[in-house]
């Protein structure tokens, strides 16, 4: 009984790990897509006349909070599952 156990403890790890690892790949590539955007802002504003210091300071800023809405849903994800063991 209790072999049975620890290969069940042993697949739900294993499960855990790879979601995990899924999850760290999907927001690396959200990352790369939104310092792509990033350098979009920058370059539609330096386009329109934007002073570079300005420009630069709008890309950082979309980046900071494109960043920042990411991190906070992957934590209410957390909390989700978190509360949904208990």
């Amino acid at each position: 009984m209790s072999e049975k156990y620890e290969d069940a403890n042993s697949i739900i790890s294993d499960l855990e790990s790879q979601m995990a690892l899924a999850n760290l790949v999907k927001r690396g590539e959200y990352a790369a897509c939104i310092a792509c955007l990033s350098g979009d802002v920058l370059k539609v504003a330096l386009k329109s006349g934007i002073p570079y210091a300005m420009a630069e300071e709008m890309a950082g800023d979309f980046w900071k909070a494109e960043m920042l809405a990411d991190t906070v849903a992957g934590l209410l994800r957390n909390s989700e599952l978190d509360e949904d063991d208990d």
